[in-house]
């Protein structure tokens, strides 16, 4: 029998935890008597972090007119905020990373991953949202549910894979017959261990089912689009070959011309490359990385 929701909650704690700097960070950019000064000077006391974050920023996929030089200065012209959701991206994809098997690829999920985070991204540019990273974070993210089912409860992830397979359904609908829940419940479930901020946790868990989303519902819409454009235009792999039916509502909350498709999918087969360089190139996939993880049996 597959685990329980509230097992897979339990066996959540036996998963890497956010490094003490990004918990740190999380705290200040909270608190509205922090200040540059002290968020740099913890982001500093991680240097791999802090070069990580530069080079991101300084990239052209982010493309500011000059260089960012310090940490201080990446703070007065992003804000606290987008600085926390540069951090989270650069960390995570590290943090989760898995050994490939012949079953599953978590390396091809999370291209699929970063191509939904780019979609985000400029969906949200398209629309005029004010944060881009919140979304870039949130498509980077959406599906991290699934690695949380691979890494604790492999056997079962594994069947409900044989499911797709078989029957052709959307890993959802497997998740749904095998283990009675789905990778986006597990998502928010992690998304509350990291303590996310509550936008970007509903944009994770409700991206199947934007109408669902109470207090995230423009930037659920816009991850549940990002994650139908990344589909179809086969970046990575979310486990199936589907693409997901479109909600209406979450197409008609967007307000995006039809017509402007071609030209956002244009733009994010042109800017996935570069993303995926910056991103994934450090993503462990080593054999045994996860061998001090508990499975559910």
């Amino acid at each position: 029998m597959a685990p329980r929701l509230e097992t897979i909650v339990q066996h959540i704690g036996s998963l890497p935890t956010l490094p003490s700097v990004l918990l740190r960070v999380n705290d200040l950019v909270n608190n509205p008597k922090s200040s540059a000064l002290q968020l740099s000077r913890v982001i500093m006391e991680d240097q791999a972090l802090t070069v990580r974050l530069l080079r991101l920023v300084n990239s052209p996929f982010y493309g500011f007119p000059r260089r960012i030089a310090t940490v201080t200065e990446a703070l007065t012209i992003l804000g606290f905020n987008q600085v926390r959701n540069l951090l989270l991206t650069v960390t995570v994809v590290d943090l989760l990373g898995a050994e490939e098997t012949a079953d599953f690829s978590p390396m091809r999920l999370w291209q699929h991953s970063v191509g939904t985070a780019v979609a985000g991204s400029l969906i949200a540019k398209r629309i005029g949202h004010e944060d881009r990273e919140e979304l870039f974070v949130a498509g980077l993210l959406h599906d991290v549910g699934k690695l949380v089912e691979f890494q604790v409860a492999r056997k079962f992830f594994l069947q409900a894979l044989q499911v797709v397979k078989v029957r052709d359904l959307l890993l959802r609908d497997a998740e749904q017959e095998v283990f009675g829940y789905s990778h986006d419940q597990v998502g928010r479930l992690l998304g509350e261990q990291w303590k996310l901020p509550v936008r970007l946790g509903e944009a994770i868990a409700c991206h199947h089912r934007p109408d669902l989303a109470q207090a995230a519902k423009r930037e659920a819409a816009i991850i549940h689009l990002a994650d139908i454009l990344s589909r179809a235009l086969g970046l990575g792999s979310g486990g199936d070959d589907a693409v997901p039916p479109l909600s209406l509502e979450a197409w008609q909350r967007l307000r995006l011309p039809e017509a402007s498709l071609a030209g956002l999918m244009k733009e994010l087969e042109e800017q996935y490359e570069e993303a995926q360089g910056l991103l994934l190139q450090r993503a462990p996939t080593q054999p045994g990385s996860t061998e001090q993880l508990s499975h559910v049996s």
